[in-house]
């Protein structure tokens, strides 16, 4: 069977440095937290594309590729615990979840088993 994937795409020019505990922090709207921490059949991660501050140098599109200048990280948020906040959550997103080929495939791995942890 070939493994899905579901992913909540975010992006900002705003994540900021790698903390003393080496994720970034970002800010999630409690809607998008609350459909990301529920057990599904098919695996869901956060993806957040850390964006450089231009938007000219964002992305360089042709018929052949899409390149996205800098980089994305992911997260799986699954069985977090609920909050009582109201409007958003600051999430923990590790900075050695990098999105991209190595990351993608670790990704694929886990999903063929149904489960995806942060770690």
């Amino acid at each position: 069977m070939l493994p899905s994937l579901d992913a909540q795409l975010k992006a900002t020019i705003n994540l900021g440095n790698v903390k003393k505990d080496g994720t970034f922090r970002f800010p999630l709207k409690r809607r998008n937290y609350d459909l990301l921490i529920c057990a599904t059949s098919v695996p869901r991660i956060l993806v957040v594309y850390d964006m450089p501050d231009e938007e000219a140098h964002w992305m360089s599109v042709t018929a052949e590729q899409m390149v996205l200048k800098r980089s994305a990280y992911w997260v799986s948020l699954r069985g977090l615990k609920e909050t009582e906040n109201t409007d958003s959550v600051t999430v923990s997103i590790p900075a050695l979840n990098r999105f991209d080929v190595h990351g993608l495939r670790k990704l694929m791995d886990m999903a063929r088993s149904g489960v995806i942890d942060a770690s």
